[in-house]
């Protein structure tokens, strides 16, 4: 029986999202689990102990994102899944893609936007 592309991204995205599914579960087991044994100062002692290593993970991977982004798009034209023009326009992408990622990671991971509005308040009070 003949595969088309929609069916096998279909079941990658099914794939994928289960596994999100589950690690999100997963996590919520976990914590939940924490809770019921601990009180919830050492809770968030333990995570405000681990953010500096979530941190460094999430730039990592944006940095390995910036890193493998030629040899995953030219592995993607090999394969036939892109054409050359569309490859171009993803590798031209690659930049902004970090660049947006990072914005974000500073905005919400390092809560730059919380701090500032925090400083806007202390300076005006």
């Amino acid at each position: 029986m003949f595969r088309n592309g929609f069916a096998r991204r279909g079941r990658w995205f099914v794939l994928l999202s289960l596994l999100a599914f589950s690690l999100a579960l997963g996590i919520g087991a976990f914590l939940w689990h924490m809770m019921q044994t601990s009180s919830l100062v050492a809770i968030q002692t333990r995570v405000e102990l681990m953010k500096p290593l979530f941190t460094t993970i999430r730039l990592l991977l944006i940095g390995l994102l910036a890193l493998a982004w030629p040899a995953v798009i030219r592995s993607l034209h090999r394969r036939g899944r892109i054409d050359a023009g569309g490859a171009g326009r993803l590798l031209s992408l690659r930049w902004r893609i970090v660049t947006w990622l990072l914005i974000i990671e500073l905005l919400l991971g390092q809560n730059l936007l919380g701090r500032f509005l925090v400083a806007l308040q202390g300076a005006a009070a």
